[in-house]
This record gives C-alpha cells, structure tokens and sequence, in this order.
C-alpha cells in the first residue's frame, strides 16, 4: 500500500495494523508525525504557508516542515524525506537534532481525527530562501523569521501561528533559547 501508515497503541508501539493516511484520520487511529524547525545560517527560522489544497489548516502559516511517518521509516527518515519533498532541500546540507516527542489528539473535522505522536526536530543549515523549491501541492510560499519573533508568536494566541502548533512552538523556543544563552549553538 503505497503512503501506508503504522497505527500505533497508547505507548506509541507498532500494533501491526497499517492503513492509509486517510483512513488513519478517518478512524482516527493513532500515528506518528514529524515536525521540523528549520533555522538559515543567521539564526532565522523558516515557516511555510500551506497550500489552499491540503486537507488541514489550507492557506494557515505554520512550522517548516510537517510530515507522517509511512511504514517501515524511522522519525529521521521521514525528516530527511519530508525536507527534500517539501522544500527541495538536501538534508545532508542540514545539521538535524532530535528535541522531543508527545501525544496531541484533535478532531478537525467528522472525517479528520488526529490523533498522534509528534517528533520534534530543530534543523541548521546555510541556505537562502531562493534555494528552496516548495512542493507547490503543500506549500504555497515560506518566509524566514527572526528568532525573537518565532518566540513571540510561539507565546501570542493571536499570532498567525496556526493555534495548535503554538504550545509546541513555546516549547522548542524555550529549549533553544536556553541552548543559545549557553552558546550551545548548532552548525551545520
């Protein structure tokens, strides 16, 4: 089954079962997802804007990189994937550190029920904007921020933000801030 995913138990172990993404959401059976945050050289942390098509938060300003782990692929894999595909870069160009993982349940709709372990990944790397080719059927655009803002609309429920990767965003700001003040910056 071609874009197959492994539903997982409460633990966010295989059970064995795998469907298709959209009968995952359909039956709202638990998976995994990755998110990327993708900071440029200078410290600034690149957003897309989703396509008007995708089935979730079309046309919404949200983190760097989103993505379903299909089965058979580790977290990091479907990273390095989900990098090329959505925005046409290499990831061996990027120096990519695992921050944390945890469950969110949401319904979107009657026919989209997330409900998913999310792999939080931050990423550096030398690139500009104009070396990134958007997957024009899931991004429409992206723009970089500075981290200063990324914070504030991480802690702003009125920010552009889609509202449910805001408490994530508040805490990957958080971790990095911390990294930062220590000097314990991220080269690629």
């Amino acid at each position: 089954m071609k874009n197959a995913i492994d539903v997982l138990d409460d633990c966010g172990l295989r059970t064995g079962e795998v469907l298709s993404r959209l009968d995952i959401h359909r039956l709202g059976k638990v998976h995994r997802v990755i998110h990327l945050y993708l900071f440029d050289a200078k410290g600034r942390l690149l957003l897309q804007r989703r396509s008007l098509t995708v089935d979730h938060f079309p046309g919404a300003l949200t983190i760097s990189v989103l993505g379903h782990v299909d089965t058979g692929e580790s977290s990091m894999d479907t990273v390095e994937r989900e990098l090329e595909e959505e925005l046409g870069l290499s990831p061996e160009k990027v120096s990519i550190r695992f921050l944390f993982s945890y469950r969110r349940d949401a319904v979107l709709s009657d026919e989209y029920i997330d409900r998913q372990f999310n792999d939080v990944y931050a990423a550096w790397g030398d690139f500009q904007l104009s070396d990134v080719i958007a997957d024009d059927k899931e991004v429409s655009g992206v723009s970089l921020v500075e981290f200063a803002e990324f914070v504030g609309m991480a802690s702003d429920p009125g920010s552009a933000l889609v509202d449910v990767y805001r408490d994530e965003a508040r805490d990957v700001a958080y971790f990095l801030s911390k990294q930062i003040s220590a000097k314990r910056v991220y080269t690629f």
